[in-house]
């Protein structure tokens, strides 16, 4: 009688520490939901370069050296060709002692998508990253690197790439990080 009394204390406390831990973990995603929700509304404070001009949008805070922000560009050229989707990169400098420089020569650019392709086409890894040569920064491309951060910022997260989307349904959504192609797919099937 008293191993059964035990075996069912375990069983309830078992089940009581899956209901927390599903508990823990919607509240989880519930705060990374508001936080999605919060950037979204400063969104259009940021600088980016657009390209594609599809309906879908995602917008994606990159730093021109990172070679994970590269790997999210290379597996989004199907996305751009097929015009389904509209990426709207947004440039940080804050990975390496040249990323300000090469953020600065995308946002300073007479033609920032050109900039920033050069930066993406000529890309070296392991070699400094980014194809484009450093610039020094006017104000305004300074005040505008200042303001993309301070929105990264609102993350939480010291991490990117970092996607920022809505779903069909208007959800917020914020992931860190480059997702497996398959998982980007599915991504873009959701996409408000």
């Amino acid at each position: 009688m008293r191993h059964h009394i035990r075996s069912l204390c375990f069983s309830n406390f078992l089940l009581l520490l899956s209901v927390l831990l599903s508990l823990n973990v919607n509240a989880a995603g519930n705060n990374r939901q508001q936080i999605a929700e919060s950037m979204l509304k400063k969104i259009d404070r940021t600088t980016w370069v657009s390209e594609g001009t599809g309906q879908h949008i995602i917008y994606i805070f990159f730093d021109p050296n990172c070679p994970y922000c590269h790997h999210l560009y290379e597996n989004t050229r199907d996305w751009i060709e097929e015009n389904e989707v509209q990426l709207r990169w947004i440039p940080l400098g804050l990975l390496t002692a040249t990323s300000a420089g090469k953020a600065a020569a995308i946002l300073g650019a007479k033609d920032p998508r050109q900039a920033f392709y050069e930066n993406e086409n000529h890309y070296k890894r392991g070699e400094g990253g980014g194809g484009i040569m450093e610039d020094i920064p006017s104000r305004e491309v300074e005040r505008k690197l200042n303001t993309n951060v301070s929105v990264f910022n609102l993350s939480g997260v010291g991490a990117f790439p970092l996607m920022l989307f809505r779903t069909k349904d208007n959800t917020p959504y914020m992931i860190t990080g480059v997702p497996p192609k398959k998982n980007l797919a599915i991504i873009l099937q959701n996409l408000k």
